[in-house]
Order: C-alpha cells, then sequence, then structure tokens
C-alpha cells in the first residue's frame, strides 16, 4: 500500500474492489478496519459536500439535528449527542454563533452551563440540511439493497462490529437502530 494507501491510488486499497491487497506487498484480505475507514470517508466527503451545496457541513448538521431531537439541557449534553469532545463542540457553536444559527445563554444559576437555541436562520438551514440528508440517505439505501429487509441486515453488521470492539465509554450504535442489541 502506498503511503497514504488511498482507493485509486496504485498500491491503495478500494473497498468495492474485492478481498485481497494486491498491490499493496502484502498477501491477503484486506484488513475490514482499512476497508470500512476508506469507504466511511468517501462516504463522508460525499455527504459533506452536499451538505456544503446547502451552506452546510456534516458537524453542523449533527449538531442541528441533535438540537431538534429533544435539545439537550445544555452544551455538555449536547456533546455527548452529537459524540464529540466540548471543546470542539464549542469550536463548532463559535462558527454557527457567528452565522446567526445558534444562541448560546448562560444559566443564571450556573454561569458555567451554556444553553443553545436554534434560530430562524439556523431552522431554515436544518430544513434544507435535513433535506439534503433525506436525498443522501435514498442514495445510500439504494445502494445497500432492494429492500428494508438488505438495510436491516445492513444495520444488523454495523451494530455487531460495533459491539465487537471496546466503545471507549459512549454507546456506538444509537438507540432505535435495526439490529442494536442495545436498543
Amino acid at each position: 500500500m502506498q503511503p497514504n494507501g488511498h482507493p485509486g491510488e496504485p498500491g491503495g486499497t478500494d473497498p468495492g474492489k474485492g478481498p485481497s491487497a494486491s498491490g499493496s506487498g502484502q498477501s491477503g484480505p484486506v484488513p475490514v478496519a482499512v476497508a470500512m475507514w476508506q469507504s466511511v470517508q468517501r462516504v463522508m466527503r460525499a455527504f459533506d459536500a452536499l451538505l456544503s451545496e446547502q451552506g452546510g457541513s456534516w458537524q453542523v448538521w449533527h449538531i442541528l439535528l441533535a438540537l431538534h431531537q429533544g435539545t439537550p439541557a445544555n452544551q455538555r449534553e449536547l456533546a455527548n449527542a452529537v459524540g464529540i469532545r466540548e471543546a470542539t463542540l464549542t469550536h463548532h457553536l463559535r462558527g454557527m454563533e457567528d452565522r446567526g444559527l445558534v444562541v448560546r445563554t448562560r444559566e443564571e444559576s450556573n454561569r458555567r452551563v451554556q444553553r443553545i437555541e436554534v434560530t430562524e436562520a439556523g431552522e431554515t438551514l436544518y430544513r434544507k440540511l435535513k433535506s439534503a440528508a433525506i436525498t443522501f440517505d435514498r442514495t445510500l439505501r439504494d445502494a445497500i439493497g432492494d429492500d428494508e429487509a438488505d438495510v436491516d441486515a445492513f444495520f444488523g453488521t454495523l451494530c455487531r462490529l460495533a459491539d465487537s470492539v471496546p466503545d471507549g465509554g459512549r454507546d456506538v450504535a444509537p438507540e432505535g437502530w435495526p439490529g442494536n442489541r442495545r436498543a
């Protein structure tokens, strides 16, 4: 494999091109984690590009989505809901606040705790990003298979993979995922 081993490069692995590591200087199958990582990177780049066309990013989308799924009580809960560190969330929220998408206010009883509210501009962007996310989801579902059984089997595989490794103290598969044994 080339130093960065990107799909399509000489010696790079392409998750959709079969199980061998031919051209990588190694024999045998491509490691599952490598194929997953490369697939996720490619999918997320495409998703981010689609969201960018609408004026957002996958980070902004996940933050707005979490705020719409039961408004976390504070910034710490929002970071946990999105699955990122508080410092990373603060960086994204600062940018979103500068764009007028959210407003952060401090709690009177504890000035260290910040609440986040979506503004009208944030609501407008949320609707645009939601539409793009639904379109992208349809594309992925079409690639997975012809019916919901194929999608359920795919989610089951993802959950089995997530359940097979240490999760660093966080639930990897959110509640409600088909095939999630933790749900």
